[in-house]
């Protein structure tokens, strides 16, 4: 693989910069393609393995101390954080910063060149990319791994024995489901569980001597246990029968973050077992009238379980988190109109939302006040994508 010289790299990371929150951008920018080409079953996708460490890189030029030493880094820090992290307009830096515009460029490009240093020393060394029908496999369902959405389950199992239906009835095989009445939304990505299904049932149904075919469901200590079983048409006719080939289903269902407990048969059936973590959708409701922090708190998440909404006003906030309950809200003080301690007194007042767990988010340092307004936490802006994972670990008993 050629190597880049420095200005290629800088260049590359510029650009990345200016598609920090991109990810369908990212996905396939060529230094994420370069470092990443295979990325790990079940987690984050390419693009937001490369727009976090971006961001965690920006944030390691904010160092703890503030002497004369650190001063140029933490001027590149403010830069790269209101340009591109939270994306203000560059009359706001040039006043917030006190530049000309020309001043401003050439320490843009100073911040860039510490920064592009910084991340050749993170990024993995670049590996070949892949080949084979298996890595194929992989790359492809890491594209919509990063689309995860609340899944209906009784949706999906009825469109996946919509698809198939034509495929039993020329094999003359009865489809059936089984789904407990309980189930509930699972979070994950529709789309892969849809061809795990598909997949398993398709095979089954081909499966010699079939003659019934049913998905079976159920939740069990957090796990969604699924069952895949075919029957011949006469008791005693499976039994001596090969396994089916079932690699690729397997192979999702560790993608997906599943465990495959393997296939089975005896004289009445065959059947394939695997199951799934229950994750349900988290919202965080982040007030705020920056939209800029709303995003970076959005990409700091992505890959967390959590859907971020935004609210820009009190009244909006109070509305939302009235109708949507969120498992917890982040709160800016210096808001226009009414003030954080406003709306944090009118959460806290109101019974339907006392119970909502709210983290302070300010530039002020004043953690005895909000805990005594009954706030569950307080962090001091710029906030880490660390720092906002601790702390919602915390309130939840771990991420």
């Amino acid at each position: 693989m050629v190597l880049l010289s420095r200005e290629e790299f800088q260049q590359q990371v510029r650009d990345a910069l200016h598609h920090l929150y991109d990810y369908p951008y990212l996905e396939s920018h060529p230094l994420a393609l370069r470092y990443w080409p295979e990325v790990g079953r079940g987690g984050p996708s390419r693009a937001h393995r490369f727009s976090r460490l971006l961001l965690e890189s920006i944030e390691g030029l904010n160092p703890p101390g503030e002497g004369a030493a650190d001063a140029s880094h933490v001027r590149f820090y403010s830069l790269l954080v209101y340009r591109y992290v939270e994306e203000w307009p560059l009359p706001d830096i040039l006043r917030e910063l006190g530049y000309s515009r020309s001043q401003f460029f050439r320490e843009q490009q100073k911040a860039i060149t510490m920064l592009a240093s910084v991340l050749r020393e993170r990024l993995p060394q670049p590996i070949p990319s892949p080949v084979g029908s298996d890595s194929l496999l992989d790359s492809e369902a890491e594209r919509v791994l990063a689309q995860r959405e609340a899944v209906d389950l009784a949706k999906v199992v009825q469109g996946v024995l919509e698809v198939v239906k034509h495929l039993a009835e020329k094999r003359d095989v009865t489809l059936t489901s089984d789904l407990d009445s309980d189930l509930v939304p699972i979070y994950g990505s529709r789309t892969l569980l849809r061809q795990v299904l598909l997949k398993g049932l398709s095979d089954l149904i081909s499966w010699p001597g079939a003659r019934q075919v049913c998905i079976r469901m159920r939740c069990e200590r957090q796990r969604l246990i699924t069952e895949l079983v075919t029957m011949p048409g006469d008791p005693g006719e499976a039994a001596g029968r090969r396994e089916p080939e079932l690699e690729s289903v397997r192979r999702l269902v560790e993608m997906m973050g599943g465990h495959w407990r393997g296939v089975v048969v005896n004289r009445d059936a065959c059947m394939c077992h695997f199951d799934f973590p229950v994750e349900s959708e988290k919202v965080l409701l982040a007030i705020e009238d920056n939209e800029g922090i709303v995003r970076v708190f959005q990409s700091y998440l992505a890959s967390y379980g959590y859907l971020v909404m935004g609210a820009m006003t009190g009244d909006e906030a109070l509305k939302l988190a009235r109708e949507v309950i969120p498992a917890a809200i982040t709160l800016d003080i210096m808001m226009p109109n009414q003030d954080g301690w406003e709306i944090l007194q009118a959460l806290k007042s109101d019974p339907v939302t006392q119970s909502i767990p709210v983290i302070i988010c300010s530039v002020l340092e004043d953690p005895e006040l909000a805990h005594s307004l009954g706030a569950a936490a307080y962090l001091q802006k710029p906030i880490s994508q660390a720092a906002l994972l601790d702390v919602l670990g915390e309130l939840s008993g771990g991420l």
